[in-house]
């Protein structure tokens, strides 16, 4: 019987254990090779055993795995290629493709014939790495989470420490609340006024210091309103606490929270409720002085009125009529003004159709045969529009009254203001009369009236369009002025 016969005989009984198992001798011929590693391999034992295991292995003649192997053969304590280091002593693939993961032990075992063999056991370690692999990443990822919720804990304690610095920097009370209306937290200012720790305010409803019930009033409302931000002055007659303050309040945690910054405004009342009293008494001074001044204007008007019963040349009269016109224009103004509640505007279009009512009322003698139409947009002026602007369409109209209808003609006069979208107002002054001569030359006019046409235009910034083709249009185009705004409507 060979060798190998005697080494199949004796270890035949290794030939079903559920580990590799294979025998070489000293000259690396396979003696041995169970059915462990024929599944494992795929080579079969009657293909493998009686040749140089290197030929199917050609890595086992490396130096690292040739050297160790041959103080076996020398008779060498048992030694190991782990799976750390040595993971496929015998290459095996698995089923998922994957290389199987080995633990190899190696002992020196007696040969018949004299010498050592070498005895390889090789185990199957895959699953075993695979759960500590799986240990080392679960422990790995417990403890990232720890070291991360630590982190967490302590980024939101600074967070916190940040925003009660914050917060009791605030010059004013603040204070958080749930929607049970208990406190939450507070600031320093807040417990240094009522001479209490924070903790002392921590679950213990508004106003058990006897504070304003009126804050309770006014947060036990905005939580059951659908408001996100509110605000609100309130004022407080407690012990330690008096005065007025404007509340601004914040919901937050899905409205079942808010946060409340209450600001000391109590001198800011105090100058408001001066400023007030100062106001009204300029106001009424202001509106003595126009009522004055449109008594004086009335003074005036009466006076040349008187006057012109008195003259018969024509010239004159038409002279005195005209300033009468211009000084009812101006004086008008001033009515408007002590009438009104703002005191520095004027309503245009209100203003405009009484000039035009008081024009009618000194041409009597036309209001028959002639007709006024007026459109004006709602617009406001201030006294330094509504002066030029009144004498102007004062001037145009009288201009038309006088000489646009001679011989008892009839006829119709329009008076348009309206404003574009570039910021300028169109004033329009129109007649269906005889028109002007087809000679005229406005900066050539001899005309008084027109002058101050001219003048007041360029007062205004403005610039006259005149159209004489069907009747007598007189189109000024002025700008804006930042204190004229459009009449806003009270529902």
């Amino acid at each position: 019987m060979n060798c190998l016969e005697k080494a199949v005989e004796k270890f035949s009984v290794l030939d079903r254990v559920p580990i590799g198992i294979c025998v070489l001798r000293e000259d690396f011929v396979v003696l041995f090779w169970n059915r462990c590693l024929e599944n494992w391999t795929k080579i079969p034992k009657t293909k493998i055993m009686g040749t140089d295991i290197t030929q199917s292995f050609p890595h086992l003649s490396e130096p690292k795995y040739a050297s160790r192997l041959k103080q076996i053969f020398a008779g060498g304590p048992p030694t190991i290629f782990s799976s750390q280091l040595h993971k496929h002593l015998i290459p095996a693939w698995l089923p998922n493709g994957k290389l199987q993961v080995q633990h190899t032990t190696v002992t020196a075992e007696p040969a018949p014939e004299g010498g050592y063999y070498a005895l390889v056991s090789i185990q199957d370690v895959s699953d075993l790495t695979q759960q500590a692999q799986n240990y080392r990443f679960m422990r790995d990822r417990a403890l990232a989470e720890v070291e991360e919720r630590q982190q967490a804990e302590l980024a939101v304690q600074q967070v916190n420490d940040q925003l009660q610095a914050v917060l009791d920097a605030v010059p004013g009370l603040v204070s958080w609340v749930n929607s049970d209306l208990c406190y939450i937290g507070v600031n320093h200012h807040l417990c240094a006024i009522f001479n209490q720790p924070p903790e002392a305010f921590i679950g213990q409803k508004l106003g058990f210091l006897e504070s304003s019930l009126d804050f309770a009033d006014f947060i036990r409302e905005f939580f059951l309103s659908d408001r996100q931000a509110d605000r609100k002055v309130i004022e407080t007659t407690s012990k330690q606490i008096q005065g007025y303050y404007l509340i601004a309040a914040q919901k937050y945690q899905q409205g079942q929270a808010v946060v409340a910054v209450g600001i000391d405004i109590t001198e800011q009342k105090k100058a408001e409720k001066k400023l007030q009293a100062s106001l009204q008494e300029k106001e009424v001074l202001l509106k003595e002085i126009h009522h004055r001044v449109k008594n004086n204007l009335q003074i005036i008007s009466s006076l040349l009125k008187l006057q012109s019963e008195y003259i018969k040349d024509h010239d004159v009269l038409s002279v005195l009529s005209d300033s009468y016109n211009r000084v009812r224009s101006m004086s008008l103004i001033h009515e408007k003004l002590y009438q009104s509640s703002g005191l520095a505007q004027i309503d245009a279009a209100e203003y405009i159709k009484s000039l035009v009512n008081n024009l009618i009322c000194s041409y009597q003698y036309l209001s028959n045969r002639i007709d006024l139409e007026v459109k004006i947009e709602p617009i406001f002026f201030d006294i330094d529009t509504a002066i030029p602007c009144g004498l102007i369409i004062n001037e145009l109209i009288c201009n038309s009254l006088k000489y646009a209808f001679p011989e008892g003609k009839a006829g119709k006069i329009d008076i348009k203001l309206t404003t574009d979208n570039r910021g300028y107002l169109d004033l329009e002054v129109s007649d269906n009369g005889i028109g002007l001569p087809a000679d005229f030359d406005l900066e050539m006019s001899e005309s008084l009236g027109l002058q101050l046409v001219t003048n007041l235009t360029n007062q205004l910034e403005g610039q006259i369009e005149i159209n004489s083709q069907t009747g007598t249009v007189f189109k000024i185009i002025f700008p804006k002025k930042g204190n004229i705004c459009p009449v806003v409507s009270v529902a």
